[in-house]
């Protein structure tokens, strides 16, 4: 008996070791944070938001739980000299996945108004009636570009590595658009398909807001309908423009 019970005592003993409470199994943020910071505050933070009234920081926020945004954006021009050649407006939403965890999947909605010479060229001068090749447009006609895509977004901390933050992110993202242009000079409407690339950088004012900058470059084909017996390449156009933004939002 003495022998049995040396033996099974030393079972019990171990057994318990993998009896994890509901805590262990669920830890706080807190805890996770503390128990393995080089894992869980690589790309995330704990976000405060400051109570002036009592001269404090309320409770902390992990934004690791982050899972919906919600954006918008002014543009501007790409070009520093003539900021004014393209203005527009734009409206964004993700979702944070939940199974690649700095993976974000989401839409966009933007219009801009810009100059011909901002986002396209003249076709090569041609004979072909109707064709591209003969609309010269001047540099100073005006279009108006509306675009809708999807795409995939990821967030992270490069700057980390260069000084401590914890409420500055950056985000890449890309998109697949469908784009629509309004042109003025001959009063046709161009359809087509295109790609947005954006890298922004953004600073949490709080547990969910945030405000920042973001370069955005776009590339897209798009075609008119045939006056005749236009070829396809005889009334397309290859557009592309970069702009810079000013972009608020939230987390939710």
């Amino acid at each position: 008996m003495k022998y049995l019970i040396l033996f099974i005592l030393p079972l019990q003993l171990f057994a318990n070791t993998f009896d994890l409470t509901e805590e262990e199994l669920n830890p706080e943020s807190e805890e996770i944070l503390l128990k393995k910071p080089e894992k869980f505050q690589r790309h995330e933070s704990m976000i405060y938001n400051f109570n002036t009234d009592l001269g404090i920081k309320d409770q902390r926020r992990y934004t690791g739980e982050d899972r919906n945004r919600f954006s918008i954006a002014g543009h501007l021009s790409g070009d520093y000299e003539h900021f004014n050649r393209l203005l527009g407006g734009e409206i964004t939403y993700m979702r944070r996945s939940t199974r690649y965890n700095q993976i974000w999947w989401g839409a966009q909605l933007f219009q801009h108004s810009s100059f011909f010479s901002s986002v396209t060229q003249n076709a090569t001068a041609s004979s072909v009636p109707n064709s591209e090749g003969s609309f010269q447009r001047g540099n100073y006609e005006k279009n108006t570009i509306l675009g809708l895509g999807v795409g995939v977004g990821y967030r992270f901390k490069l700057l980390l590595d260069f000084f401590q933050t914890e409420d500055v992110f950056e985000n890449l993202e890309v998109y697949l658009n469908s784009i629509q242009m309004d042109e003025s000079f001959i009063n046709k409407r161009y359809q087509g398909y295109g790609l947005t690339t954006n890298y922004g950088i953004h600073k949490r004012s709080g547990q969910n807001y945030f405000y920042g900058g973001k370069f955005s470059y776009n590339v897209s084909s798009v075609t008119r309908a045939a006056i005749g017996n236009e070829s396809k390449s005889d009334r397309s156009l290859s557009l592309g423009w970069l702009s810079l933004a000013f972009e608020i939002g939230f987390f939710y």
